[in-house]
């Protein structure tokens, strides 16, 4: 293997060089050459950080904060994503060592093809770096190579089939959480539930010490003087736990038609910290027919929160926030 050392160079000091865009200090996660195809960590609670940069320019910088992860220092990463991610860098095996007469298409496929996968653990301190490539003619093997070594190797994860490089990517719309709204009853002092075409069933919910008080959002509604139910404001809260979308949305001509008309409902909590969350929701509304003037009921909304994030989200997991004033009593 050896006798491709002065390739490998080329290809490491070349093809590879864009992935340097980050200046931290890194310590050698090579630790022993003679087991340069041991490129898994054991102890993924051990893991603080994963660095992934692929050849388009892309990144995703995964970092841990607590018991959640942030995604390129700004949004929440979705965990599940976290979880399969951090598995797979546990799962990592030798599938095979090449044969020498192949080890030229594997240099051709990391240089051209290949993702940097970075791995930290507290401190910064670097645990593994390494580049995956592509896969083998059956798609069973991944070539990679550990950062500081001659030697390529087909790496898989045992017992599935999948592709490592599929664990592997940047982009927003896979690493970034899909929940909308994620509080305890707890910590909202009030919250307003605002329907701008369906103004008598707007209201308020405020929190009176132990127990809710409501009243209507618009002072044309008639107030109804009947006292709150409270285990029915208390079960309606307990829908703010956690509820998630469907998908990240990225405004596009179409969409945009959507998020400049009216909103069907504007939702609006003043949390026990001081803070404020709102969500605006816009229904997207479809026709039978192109000449048909009523729109079929909705079945989904673009959801806009405070921060101007935009989500995908469907009827039937929020209509258990879209409550009415009567509702109530």
């Amino acid at each position: 293997m050896k006798t491709f050392a002065p390739l490998l160079l080329l290809v490491l000091l070349g093809g590879l060089a864009f992935y340097y865009t980050q200046a931290d200090t890194k310590t050698n996660a090579l630790s022993n050459p003679e087991e340069d195809w041991v490129m898994h960590v054991d102890d993924i609670e051990s893991i603080h950080r994963v660095f992934i940069a692929d050849r388009n320019g892309g990144t995703a910088d995964i970092v841990k904060d607590g018991k959640k992860w942030i995604y390129n220092n700004k949004y929440t990463a979705n965990p599940n994503v976290v979880s399969n991610l951090l598995q797979a860098i546990k799962s990592i095996r030798l599938k095979n060592r090449p044969p020498e007469a192949s080890i030229p298409r594997m240099y051709e496929a990391l240089s051209t093809k290949s993702t940097k996968v970075e791995v930290y653990g507290k401190n910064n301190n670097l645990l593994k770096a390494f580049y995956i490539g592509g896969v083998t003619p059956d798609e069973r093997g991944t070539f990679m190579i550990l950062e500081g070594s001659e030697n390529p190797y087909v790496m898989h994860i045992p017992m599935n089939e999948v592709s490592l490089k599929h664990r592997f990517f940047t982009g927003d719309k896979k690493w970034r959480d899909k929940t909308v709204i994620e509080l305890q009853p707890s910590d909202i002092a009030s919250l307003s539930v605002e329907y701008p075409k369906r103004k008598n069933k707007s209201f308020k919910l405020k929190r009176d010490k132990r127990k809710w008080s409501i009243e209507p959002f618009f002072p044309t509604t008639k107030k109804l003087e009947k006292p709150v139910n409270q285990d029915l404001a208390e079960a309606y809260l307990k829908g703010f736990k956690k509820i998630g979308a469907e998908a990240i949305h990225f405004p596009n001509e179409q969409s945009q038609k959507t998020l400049n008309a009216q909103e069907f409902c504007i939702l609006k909590m003043i949390l026990t910290d001081g803070t404020t969350q709102q969500i605006n929701f816009f229904p997207i509304l479809k026709f039978a027919s192109e000449d048909a003037e009523t729109p079929l009921p909705v079945e989904r909304y673009y959801a806009v929160n405070e921060k101007g994030d935009i989500f995908l989200t469907q009827q039937v997991v929020f209509k258990e926030i879209f409550w009415a004033y009567e509702f109530f009593f």
